[in-house]
């Protein structure tokens, strides 16, 4: 499962730069019962050049699908992914 949307990122000399169709993972996934930490990494492409990379936190339910499939739906809850599509 992966994520697709086109996103623009500021580098550290305040210039952006929009890449279309960047590939969406959760590499990462760690936590317990009450609160998981998801990796999220955005690619330039399915085997490309590693844009960014951030962790956002989500308390888990433990009568729903696998914390992976968990982590992908709540990205999709947040403002940045809400329009992301799933490929």
């Amino acid at each position: 499962m992966a994520l697709q949307k086109t996103v623009t990122l500021t580098s550290n000399f305040g210039e952006e730069q929009t890449f279309t169709n960047a590939y969406i993972k959760v590499a990462r996934v760690t936590g317990t019962k009450t609160s998981v930490s998801a990796v999220v990494e955005i690619r330039k492409d399915i085997d490309g050049t590693l844009l960014h990379s951030e962790s956002r936190v989500f308390e888990p339910s433990m009568n729903a699908d696998n914390f992976i499939k968990q982590a992908y739906n709540h990205i999709k809850t947040l403002p940045d992914y809400s329009d992301a599509t799933d490929i």
